[in-house]
């Protein structure tokens, strides 16, 4: 976390020019950079990636949830939108244009409990799903 923090920092002080940092989380640059497609691994090493950098994604958004300064709060939210935007063109599928709320497969914000079937007015990010499975549900705005 601390790594992160201070390549957060750095980022914001070099206004996107990104040192290099010896850090397994701090990595998304070069995750979001990457060229990838599905076949380039076999099916459950890919699953076990998609898998990896959906935990990576909430991860960030956690943080996020408990950060004060916003400009940190805006760049763990660039980087996990990044991070999406890689899982959709490496194969996974959007979750975009859905019209009603469904509880699996969307978050609303502000929180509220909110019945399936409601109307969804706007999306505040993505989601994906691989396969059937739904593995980074979509932000909404109910």
């Amino acid at each position: 976390m601390k790594t992160l923090i201070n390549y957060c920092k750095r980022f914001l002080k070099n206004r996107g020019r990104v040192e290099k940092v010896d850090a397994p989380c701090t990595s998304a640059e070069s995750v979001c950079k990457a060229e990838t497609t599905s076949e380039q691994f076999d099916d459950d090493k890919y699953e076990k990636l998609v898998e990896q950098i959906a935990t990576l994604v909430k991860r960030y958004d956690a943080m996020a949830d408990n950060l004060s300064d916003e400009n940190m709060k805006n760049l763990l939210t660039d980087m996990s939108s990044h991070l999406v935007n890689t899982l959709i063109l490496s194969g996974c599928d959007p979750i975009a244009d859905d019209e009603f709320y469904e509880t699996s497969r969307h978050v609303p914000v502000p929180f509220a409990i909110v019945k399936d079937g409601t109307p969804i007015q706007s999306f505040v990010r993505i989601g994906v799903t691989m396969g059937n499975k739904v593995i980074i549900p979509a932000i909404v705005k109910i």
